[in-house]
């Protein structure tokens, strides 16, 4: 198989607190910052929120607290560096410029917010590959997360949806640097059936993937058993577990120092494509997780990386790609998208 051609949103549900706080719904996911934004994941659907925001009372036993202090203690889903960057108000006297050690006192009425945080980015554009009463069926790019996140609510296909096609959902989802196909239901019937295909692992994937040097076989399965990587800093990495698993891969190509492999997941882990390459020797390109060092994930959700960090990672998104989706709904129906014109770029270098 040669290389191929060029070619309002849902968030979690909110944090109650404990009495006394009345939510706004929340639009990011509590995981974000620990672990990648694709995590099957941290991510739920919900009614679209275009902030965080919360209502809180001052309750007796609190008062005298520092103000970050009371916040945080209310909000426990929130780091405490995500705490100093809220913007909280005085209900009771807007005027006033409240700091993080103001004292609260009993009684007192906050409105907290956590305003959106890619308000001003730019957003990738999906493809339409398909469309029709039941489906709608996208070509994903990658940077474009499936969910909101704690960084990420206008850069999210559920945000994409409820502008260009209200009531759609998403019925699966892609990492948010994987491209490729992604499935929609456009009401609730075609949502559960889509669903239920998934989870009864009728439906069959196929990705496309630029990983650094040679396998020495051309066609294998690994069934290395995954689980939460307990030696990484990234709460949600997969590593060696118990989890039974397997993937079976295919190299298409070979260039001077990299492969283009075909993989096709048998079982629905985490990561698990990503995590068997990487374990196996042969990190996918361009992954910051799974890729040479993981502080690269890390550092990229504070800053935007250095030269020198992007020229380790060899990409500036990992090369995995959802080229083909197969699954029975009202018959056999298949899906395809061809690989980005980097994969090519990628495995000449």
């Amino acid at each position: 198989m040669p290389l191929p051609p060029e070619a309002v949103p849902p968030g979690p549900p909110p944090d109650t607190g404990p009495p006394g706080a009345r939510p706004v719904p929340e639009a990011e996911s509590p995981e974000a910052e620990s672990s990648e934004a694709e995590s099957p994941e941290a991510e739920s659907p919900e009614a679209e929120s275009p902030e965080a925001a919360w209502r809180l009372v001052v309750d007796p036993g609190s008062a005298g607290l520092r103000l970050d202090r009371f916040v945080a203690a209310r909000l426990p889903r929130l780091s405490r560096a995500r705490v100093q960057r809220l913007d909280v108000v005085d209900l009771d006297d807007p005027t006033r410029n409240l700091k993080k050690a103001s004292i609260v006192h009993a009684g007192q009425r906050l409105f907290v917010r956590r305003p959106i945080p890619d308000a001003e980015a730019e957003v990738p554009e999906p493809r339409i590959l398909f469309s029709d009463v039941d489906l709608l069926v996208l070509d994903k790019p990658a940077g474009l997360a499936t969910h909101p996140t704690a960084s990420r609510f206008v850069r999210t296909l559920t945000h994409w949806l409820a502008r260009h096609a209200p009531g759609a959902e998403p019925a699966h989802r892609l990492d948010v640097e994987t491209s490729g196909v992604l499935l929609c239901a456009r009401h609730a019937l075609a949502d559960r059936s889509l669903k239920a295909a998934f989870a009864a692992h009728r439906a069959e994937k196929t990705y496309l993937a630029v990983i650094e040097g040679h396998p020495p076989a051309e066609v294998w399965t690994d069934e290395t058993p995954l689980g939460f990587d307990a030696d990484s800093a990234v709460r949600l990495k997969m590593g060696r577990g118990d989890l039974p698993c397997a993937t079976t891969f295919r190299v298409l190509a070979r260039g001077p120092r990299r492969s283009l492999v075909e993989a096709r997941p048998l079982t629905g882990r985490q990561h698990q494509i990503r995590a068997h390459l990487s374990l196996g020797g042969h990190a996918v390109v361009g992954d910051k997780l799974y890729g040479p060092d993981e502080s690269l994930f890390l550092a990229s959700l504070e800053r935007a990386l250095t030269e020198a960090e992007r020229a380790r990672l060899g990409a500036d998104r990992h090369a995995l790609h959802a080229t083909r989706l197969a699954l029975p709904f009202r018959g056999e129906r298949c899906f395809e998208s061809p690989a980005p014109p980097l994969f090519a770029a990628l495995l000449r270098a």
